[in-house]
């Protein structure tokens, strides 16, 4: 437990004192000490899932309200053991929610619990184009060895004005400017970024961030 109070305290340093640079390699050593792709991962993973409970709660709210009780397919990027997945089935009785998730223990966990989550990583959606309404990542986007490239997949994947939501940690998380140059990257134009910052607080902070992506209504890039 001392582990996961010592990211609480990081984060809270990284809003207040800390560099952005020394808080994202700070919080991946942590991940690493903990284990989230070792054998014992799914563990680590409820743990620091407990710490952040009011972004998962906030996320699964947010994408139940933009999808609403519509036909829908929803994506979650590094998906884990499938707790958003499985939140959002149970939301959205008619969208069809599917888990990314690169490491084998947690899509074995995924499965135990009957949640659907295939091999595969932001970099390399194994989904085919232009098949998705929203993709939504929490918590996984500042791990992405190559957010530009992950940004594209995001682009190929979504229908004509579908829409990718990552949450995040701010100071972890991608700023706005980040966000639109990887957009520019991908092909899409810098007005297709929006972000926020939410009232859930963490600590007594405000740290949760929300980076959105919109595709337009005509064809996206190819």
């Amino acid at each position: 437990m001392r582990r996961w109070f010592a990211v609480a305290v990081l984060v809270v340093a990284g809003v207040v004192l800390v560099p952005r640079g020394i808080v994202v390699r700070g919080i991946r050593w942590l991940d690493q000490r903990g284990g989230l792709a070792s054998r014992h991962g799914t563990r680590a993973y409820a743990r620091t899932t407990q710490l952040f409970a009011g972004l998962h709660r906030r996320a699964a709210l947010d994408v139940a309200a933009a999808v609403g009780d519509g036909e829908a397919t929803i994506v979650d990027l590094g998906s884990g053991p499938g707790d958003l997945v499985a939140d959002l089935a149970a939301r959205l009785p008619r969208a069809t929610v599917v888990g990314v998730e690169p490491a084998p223990q947690m899509r074995q966990s995924a499965s135990a619990r009957g949640v659907r989550s295939i091999d595969g990583r932001a970099e390399a959606i194994p989904l085919a184009d232009r098949s998705v309404d929203l993709v939504v990542s929490t918590l996984s986007a500042h791990h992405w060895d190559d957010p530009g490239e992950a940004f594209r997949e995001m682009a190929r994947v979504l229908l004509p004005g579908g829409q990718a939501r990552l949450y995040d940690v701010r100071f972890a998380g991608y700023g706005p400017d980040e966000a639109r140059r990887f957009a520019v990257s991908a092909g899409l134009p810098e007005d297709a970024v929006g972000h926020g910052i939410f009232d859930e607080r963490l600590l007594g902070l405000r740290i949760y961030s929300r980076i959105t992506i919109g595709t337009t209504a005509q064809e996206p890039p190819s």
